[in-house]
């Protein structure tokens, strides 16, 4: 294997991970797909952002380091997973209730970029996109770095931006591509409840990890 293949190997293993689990349902897309059918996708944007923002915190801090010493602390990852939990099983129960509706009553504002930043610190699918994102993809981008540990990290952070940001703007656009449509019949409240179980299952989910 030539020199170049090897170097070529660590960004590749590192944009098919950021690929795979930005693109796949978790609480992000699917609190993204909510925002997007309920206010469009212009609204959706800044809580976008605040996702992006939030991933590329939290892999500096476990780039850095900061963020093993801070899970080491006694009770601080299961009170994060706790809180995590906490919020899906509230966004289910709002969307599932009988007779709630995802309606102005209910929720009067997309989320913003300030309040999905803070999200990220109780995600757990984040958290561990972050750590292994430093753990598993980071050692192998050093050499291409000159040994750099700030740059190899802020150059995973980039990753996740460039990759992760157009997979995220996917749900987005599904949930805007929705909204009209939903306002037929019975749709929305069909809508609420498929979207309610598929955060209930991503929070059962995260229980078992």
């Amino acid at each position: 294997m030539s020199p170049e293949s090897l170097s070529l190997a660590p960004w590749t293993a590192l944009a098919l991970f950021t690929f795979t689990t930005s693109i796949t349902p978790g609480p992000n897309n699917l609190m993204l797909t909510v925002t997007g059918a309920r206010f469009g996708l212009r609204a959706t944007v800044p809580a976008m952002a605040g996702i992006l923002a939030g991933m590329s915190v939290l892999i500096g801090l476990t780039g850095t380091g900061v963020a093993t010493l801070l899970l080491a602390a006694p009770g601080l990852a299961p009170a994060l997973r706790a809180l995590g939990l906490g919020y899906l099983l509230w966004l289910t129960w709002k969307l599932c209730a009988p007779g709630a509706r995802l309606d102005s009553r209910e929720i009067r504002r997309p989320l913003t970029a300030a309040e999905a930043i803070l999200f990220q610190f109780a995600n757990p699918k984040a958290w561990m996109m972050a750590v292994t994102a430093a753990s598993t993809f980071l050692p192998g981008l050093l050499p291409a770095t000159s040994g750099d540990q700030t740059t190899a990290t802020l150059a995973v952070a980039l990753c996740f931006v460039l990759i992760g940001g157009p997979c995220i703007a996917c749900w987005a656009i599904l949930g805007a591509a929705l909204k009209c449509w939903l306002r037929q019949g019975t749709r929305l409240r069909q809508f609420n409840t498929v979207m309610g179980v598929l955060l209930a299952a991503t929070a059962l989910g995260m229980a078992w990890v």
